[in-house]
C-alpha cells in the first residue's frame, strides 16, 4: 500500500485484509471492486475506489503513528551520544531510524553545559541552540577515554537516564542504568567490579594504564553491544518490566570465547565522611 508499510491482500472471491506493517491481518468490509487494480497501478480507479483507498491509507497510516509513539514515546525521543566512533555512528543511525533525535557530545563537560533546568525542573534549550537530553548514551573505547564519566553519575538524580558501555581490551560491558540516584553509577560500577576481581590490584592498574585497542572492534562483537545498548533504551523508553532488570545488571560479552554473561550490581549509599576535627586554640 503506497506511503504504508502494509500490504493488501484480496481473494479470488473478493474478499480482502491487509497486514500491517506490525503483522496484524485486519479484514476490509466492503472493499469496491476495483482496488486491486488501483493498487497494482493497472487502472486509476472511480472516485469511489480512490476515496476508500484514501481513507484505508489514513487508517494504516495513524496505526503506524501509534505503534512508533509505543516504540519510543514522543517525551522520551531526545538522547544524548557520548563519545565517537562506529558504535556511537550505528547508535545514532538506529535511534534514528526510531524518530529519536541524537545529539552528540564528544566530552562530560559538553554535555554538563547543556543541562539547564528550567523553573520547574524541565529541560530547556542549552548551549547551541539544542534541547537537554533525557537519556544518555556513552562509549569509550578504552578506560582513560571513561575516566571522567563519574562527574555524570549525578544525571539520574537530575531525571535524566544514564547508560554506558565500554571496552576494555577485546571485552565489551554494558553498565547498569541509572534511572534514579539510588541506581549504581559509574564508579560504584567500577568500585564493584575491583571487590570482584581477584586480582582487584592488577585490574585497577591495568585500567589507570591501558592504552585504547588500535585493532577495529570485530563486527559481531559491535552488533551484539549495539544490541543490547538498544535494548536496554527500549526497556527504558517503554518503562517496560525489563527496565528493573536492566538497572541492576552489567553486561559483559567476551568475543574471544564468544561468553555473554550478566553480573548483578546493586547501588549503594555513599559512604559517611566524618567532619574534620574542629582544633581549638
Amino acid at each position: 500500500m503506497p506511503a504504508t508499510g502494509a500490504q493488501v491482500l484480496i481473494d479470488s472471491d473478493g474478499t480482502a485484509m491487509v497486514r500491517t506493517s506490525a503483522g496484524r491481518f485486519l479484514r476490509l468490509q466492503a472493499p469496491p471492486p476495483g482496488l486491486w487494480d488501483v493498487l497494482t497501478g493497472a487502472s486509476a480507479g472511480d472516485e469511489a475506489t480512490a476515496a476508500y483507498l484514501a481513507a484505508l491509507q489514513e487508517e494504516m497510516t495513524s496505526r503506524e503513528a501509534a505503534d512508533a509513539r509505543h516504540r519510543w514515546p514522543v517525551s522520551r525521543r531526545t538522547v544524548g551520544l557520548l563519545g565517537s566512533g562506529a558504535v556511537i555512528d550505528e547508535l545514532a543511525q538506529a535511534l534514528g531510524e526510531w524518530g529519536v533525535s541524537t545529539q552528540r557530545y564528544a566530552t562530560s563537560a559538553q554535555l554538563l553545559a547543556t543541562r539547564h533546568p528550567g523553573p520547574e525542573g524541565e529541560p530547556v534549550t542549552g548551549e547551541g541552540g539544542s534541547v537537554a537530553p533525557v537519556l544518555v548514551i556513552a562509549y569509550a573505547d578504552s578506560p582513560a577515554e571513561r575516566a571522567d564519566w563519574d562527574r555524570l553519575d549525578v544525571l539520574p538524580g537530575a531525571g535524566v537516564a544514564w547508560l554506558r558501555a565500554y571496552r576494555e581490551g577485546g571485552n565489551c560491558f554494558v553498565d547498569p542504568i541509572g534511572v534514579t540516584a539510588e541506581d549504581p553509577g559509574s564508579e560504584q560500577v567500577r568500585r564493584r567490579r575491583l571487590a570482584a576481581s581477584l586480582v582487584p590490584g592488577q585490574l585497577a592498574a591495568w585500567q589507570r594504564a591501558a592504552p585504547a585497542d588500535g585493532r577495529p572492534m570485530p563486527s559481531s562483537a559491535r552488533i551484539f553491544l549495539v544490541g543490547r545498548i538498544l535494548a536496554v533504551s527500549l526497556a527504558w523508553a517503554q518503562e517496560t518490566a525489563l527496565l528493573e532488570e536492566y538497572r541492576q545488571t552489567l553486561w559483559k560479552f567476551v568475543p574471544a570465547t564468544g561468553t555473554v554473561s550478566e553480573h548483578p550490581v546493586l547501588g549503594y549509599a555513599p559512604p559517611h565522611v566524618p567532619d574534620e576535627p574542629v582544633i581549638r586554640r
